[in-house]
């Protein structure tokens, strides 16, 4: 019997809801999901009815989604999908939880040195046509071991390489919110997944975000896990779901 509640899946740059269709699914999770593709990625690449690849692009693009849920939500949200949903987590009325992962929350102006790992390979992430082995290197370093990355570079060759141009406007533009505000000032339980060898994220930042959070926020590290913890580490990822999901819908 599926319970009351809805969670709601957003993927990262050049990326796919492919990175959450194991938990989509899994028998253990009795709660609603959704878990769509971002304008200019996976099965939205080549349509050309949302052609805003901005942050605000995005938000406006899923909000009109989760406008037609009549139900209470969980936003889920991994990498760029995480400071998506810190954008738009404010204007969702029914909103019962978050949880980011590979994603700090950032200050306004972006506080990039601090809150982020130098890490030169992930500039191929905002660039629009880098070659195969920049993006295969890149992809190497934020997998923890020897993880394939053959499924991370189709996503990223068939997303629409304006998907990464884009971001670097909006970054570049200062166009997000102070996100590490809204996080803390967030009246919902929220929840950091972070892995213990994510070459991205500044553990020790994430760490100060959740101090701030005067009890509202439980950070969860997962060992020997990167960037990508519903693929790198799906029994434990399903686990926490579970748990994050009964938390925000008692």
């Amino acid at each position: 019997m599926t319970k009351k509640g809805t969670i709601f899946y957003i993927h990262g740059n050049s990326s796919s809801s492919r990175v959450f269709q194991q938990l989509m699914h899994s028998k253990k999770i009795r709660y609603a999901q959704m878990a769509p593709d971002l304008p200019g990625h996976g099965k939205l690449a080549s349509n050309n009815r949302f052609p805003d690849f901005s942050t605000k692009g995005y938000c406006d693009f899923l909000l009109a989604k989760i406008s037609e849920i009549d139900d209470d939500i969980v936003l889920a949200g991994n990498s760029l999908g995480g400071h998506i949903a810190l954008e738009m987590a404010q204007k969702i009325e029914r909103l019962r939880g978050l949880l980011i992962f590979g994603t700090p929350p950032v200050k306004k102006p972006v506080n990039i040195s601090e809150a982020f790992l130098p890490v030169p390979a992930l500039q191929t992430f905002l660039t629009e046509n880098p070659g195969m082995a920049e993006v295969t290197e890149a992809f190497s370093q934020i997998l923890f071991g020897r993880k394939p990355v053959d499924g991370f570079v189709a996503d990223f060759k068939r997303a629409n390489p304006k998907v990464r141009s884009a971001l670097a406007k909006d970054l570049g533009a200062g166009n997000w919110t102070d996100q590490e505000k809204v996080f803390v000032e967030l009246k919902v339980p929220k929840f950091i997944i972070a892995g213990s060898h994510d070459v991205s994220v500044n553990p020790d930042y994430l760490k100060r975000v959740r101090d701030q959070c005067n009890g509202s926020c439980e950070l969860i590290f997962f060992d020997q896990c990167g960037h990508y913890p519903s693929l790198e580490k799906p029994v434990d990822f399903e686990r926490a779901i579970q748990y994050i999901a009964q938390k925000s819908f008692m």
